[in-house]
């Protein structure tokens, strides 16, 4: 024992000598975390609903005043909230957490027997420290969950929050009737959930409700509280949010949820576009101005209630981008206002429109048996904007190539870019693939090639440098093969491209989108000769099985078709706000049809009756507001209220002369979001004869002739007539109803023509095997570009294979 004592009392003198050391030697022992707690932390928090007979477990977990997770020991305590009932018959927590909805078998606790229903509530205790309640709602098992509107009590319907003037061409369209069944924007109405437990409702005893929804941008949910648990009730105040169009809201209780109730905030129906000027709205849908300049649109859009939505999330889309660019490079934000930047002389319509997903979202249908008179789809403006730039030319590049050896493989193909601003060829850049078609983009950003070996993309600016311009398609990352056959399309954005593949079994279209990557094969669709994109990007309407059947493509829904069309149809052009497409034939007439973007239907013209001789070869669609009616058509006379209807003309081209198709496109009652009326703009030209209804057809003059293409001055008083059985460019005067031409360099006959966006050059493949600049200005062929022998080819355009000669000509925007 003494030596014990010894050896302690020697322990006890080192150590006191190390803490008297350590001080001297400038050191300090740094303090140890607190093992004491400052807060207990219970979860589930702050309530749980659970039914009878329910196992589940709270977790504690304690923290010092360093907010440092530590170790305790854990006591719980439940303490029951209604009267007459004792707390252990309605929920037993067992030592190491784990609850019973009912009574445990302590001391097992491997036994839980449903007791009572009722409010409870669960602490845990640590070192003198409790934790926050939690409730405990106990009730019999919940078999159904229904989400109900809970109606005002006297109240009056809403008026539109904030609501200035509608503007006119929106005011005429809405009888003042508010839709019950949709909110506008800042908008308010309480939903409640009720519970059941079979056939009886235990809501009171459910408690606790959890509310989810699908779409947060289109309403904001905010629980209501219980005062006495502070948690979150069986209603709900649901508030329409910024974006137009619906939203699934579900209810939750105890591991069980409803159906999904539709919240709608009340979708757009109606898009007036004006100018802007000086920060105030004008009025104006079209204008001229010199190229550098900026013009701002300010779009209006008013929903089915009639009230203006404030933050519209709409696409806006111009039809000529390298004219007229919306927003610039970067493109217009989603909204009410858009700076369109005037880039290079020409003319566009700038559209902005209400397209799902980013609005009126819930396309394309309602779930069977919701009450709605209408269906969620995209909305187009009345009267797209009509922009004519002016200004010096700006130069830009030409694809100059041949097709002639696209059926063999082991033929190698090179392409030129001659320069407006030089005219001259430059060097050929060997292409991947034997090509049988070229495409832009309407920006000219980027060009889409077709072949039977594999179809690629090029971009313009590397065409002729060290850098390699050509990409194979599909975009990286897709696991489809090389995509074949002729591009047909590609969409205003450039993203997509529509390829078609007649040669092989079966028969190939194929969507492919490098934003982002993706190729869809669409073998269902045969012969394909034809495609075009609504300036939104929302469709692509495809001609298939020779023209005898449309198909429409969107990512949003599942191919559509076939609609077998009564007469075939060879091409689709859209209209310039893009709310429907018009064909060339396809109809009982066999002259033109128009199908609708939002439903895909067919226009019901009631009058007049087509009166053209055939369907167009090719169709041109000109914004009204670029079309000087008093000088070209005459005065227009439209229909009883269509005053502030969209007017279209579409310009077609036959071998013997030129067709005239005008429209007008306008809103029906508010319970018709889809489809637009549709009609005939009654056109009463100033020259003989006295009177037309269009369409109408104008004979040139010319005898019959066989058009390759023809292209239409910006101001649309001349239409430009390239045919292959003739030696110079016919021009056809709206204005004096007369006839002239700019006859080719060496009597060469046209094989293929392009012109430029601002109207003043036309380029054509000539039978020469040059490449004819053709002059509007001057009225002549100004120059003539040839192309020297590749090296080591007698042949200017095949490396290998036969004898290629110029007949591709495309023209970067």
């Amino acid at each position: 024992m003494g030596s014990l004592r010894l050896e302690f009392c020697g322990w006890v003198v080192l150590t006191i000598s190390v803490f008297l050391f350590l001080p001297a030697c400038g050191g300090s022992r740094p303090p140890g975390p607190s093992p004491y707690p400052v807060k207990i932390n219970l979860n589930p928090t702050p309530s749980a609903s659970v039914a009878e007979g329910t196992v589940f477990q709270f977790t504690a977990t304690a923290q010092n005043s360093a907010n440092t997770n530590i170790s305790a020991t854990y006591t719980y305590a439940v303490t029951p909230l209604n009267q007459n009932s004792v707390g252990t018959a309605i929920l037993d927590v067992a030592p190491n957490g784990y609850a019973c909805a009912g009574a445990w078998n302590a001391p097992l606790y491997n036994l839980c027997t449903p007791g009572n229903t009722g409010v409870v509530q669960v602490t845990a205790t640590a070192l003198g420290v409790t934790s926050a309640p939690t409730f405990v709602f106990v009730h019999p098992p919940v078999d159904n969950i229904e989400i109900s509107v809970v109606p005002p009590v006297n109240a009056p319907p809403p008026a539109c929050p904030n609501q200035t003037e509608l503007p006119t061409a929106c005011n005429l369209k809405f009888n003042g009737n508010a839709a019950n069944y949709c909110l506008s924007q800042n908008q308010s109405e309480t939903l409640q959930a009720t519970a059941y437990s079979q056939g009886v409702d235990i809501t009171p005893l459910v408690g606790t409700f959890t509310w989810s929804q699908a779409s947060p941008s289109v309403g904001t949910l905010v629980p209501i509280v219980n005062s006495q648990y502070n948690v979150a009730t069986n209603q709900v105040v649901a508030t329409a949010n910024t974006t137009p169009g619906q939203t699934q809201v579900v209810a939750a209780a105890s591991g069980v949820a409803s159906q999904p109730y539709y919240f709608e905030t009340c979708p757009v129906q109606c898009i007036a576009l004006e100018l802007s000027e000086n920060g105030a709205l004008s009025g104006v849908t079209s204008f001229v101005a010199n190229k550098g300049t900026t013009e701002t649109v300010t779009a209006t859009a008013v929903d089915v209630q009639g009230c203006i939505v404030p933050k519209p999330t709409l696409t806006w889309v111009s039809s000529s981008p390298a004219a007229l660019s919306p927003g610039g490079s970067a493109g217009c934000a989603p909204g009410a206002t858009c700076a369109v930047s005037t880039t290079q002389p020409g003319v566009a319509a700038i559209t902005a429109s209400c397209t799902p997903p980013t609005c009126n979202v819930g396309f394309p249908l309602n779930p069977p048996g919701y009450p709605a008179p209408y269906i969620p789809q995209p909305v187009y403006p009345i009267t797209p904007i009509s922009g004519l730039v002016t200004g010096a030319t700006t130069a830009t590049v030409t694809f100059a190539t041949s097709q002639d050896c696209y059926s063999d493989i082991l033929c190698t193909v090179g392409i030129y870019g001659p320069a407006t601003s030089t005219d001259l060829s430059g060097g050929a850049s060997p292409m991947p693939t034997p090509p049988n078609s070229i495409l832009f983009d309407p920006a000219g950003d980027k060009a889409y090639l077709g072949s039977q070996f594999g179809s690629f993309s090029a971009n313009p600016s590397s065409l002729g440098s060290a850098t390699d311009p050509f990409a194979l398609l599909p975009a990286p990352g897709t696991p489809l093969g090389l995509v074949t056959g002729k591009v047909l399309a590609v969409s205003h954005n450039g993203n997509v491209a529509i390829f078609s593949d007649t040669v092989s079994t079966p028969n190939q279209v194929y969507v492919v989108s490098s934003s982002p990557a993706s190729t869809v094969p669409l073998n269902i669709i045969n012969s394909a000769i034809a495609a075009t994109f609504s300036p939104d990007g929302l469709k692509a309407f495809i001609l298939g099985d020779g023209g005898n059947s449309l198909y429409i493509y969107s990512t949003l829904q599942a191919l559509q078709g076939p609609i077998a069309l009564p007469a075939p149809a060879s091409s689709i052009v859209f209209n310039s706000s893009g709310s429907f497409a018009l064909l060339a034939g396809g109809s009982a007439a066999g002259t033109f049809a128009l199908y609708n973007t939002c439903d895909n239907s067919a226009v019901t013209l009631t009058s007049p009756a087509p009166a053209l001789p055939g369907p167009p070869s090719f169709l041109k669609m000109m914004p009204a507001g670029n079309i000087p009616l008093g000088s070209v058509l005459g005065n227009t006379i439209l229909p009883a209220d269509l005053e502030t209807a969209g007017l279209d003309f579409f310009f077609g081209l036959d071998s013997t002369g030129v067709d005239i198709i005008a429209t007008s496109s306008f809103m029906g009652p508010v319970t018709m979001l889809c489809p637009p009326q549709v009609t005939l703009a009654q056109i009463q030209p100033l020259t003989t004869p006295p009177t037309f209804f269009p369409p109408f057809h104008i004979d040139i003059g010319q005898g019959t002739f066989h058009p390759i293409n023809f292209f239409l001055s910006p101001d649309a008083t001349r239409a430009y007539i390239v045919a292959s059985d003739r030696t110079s460019v016919l021009i056809y005067n709206f204005n004096t109803n007369s006839v002239s031409a700019i006859p080719l360099f060496n009597n060469a006959s046209p094989v293929a023509a392009d012109i430029t966006v601002d109207g003043t050059l036309i380029y054509i493949a000539g039978s020469d095997g040059l490449l004819h600049e053709v002059s509007i200005p001057l009225s002549a062929d100004e120059y003539q570009i040839s192309f020297s022998p590749l090296a080591n080819s007698p042949n200017s355009f095949c490396y290998t294979g036969n004898n290629c000669t110029l007949d591709m000509v495309a023209v970067k925007p």
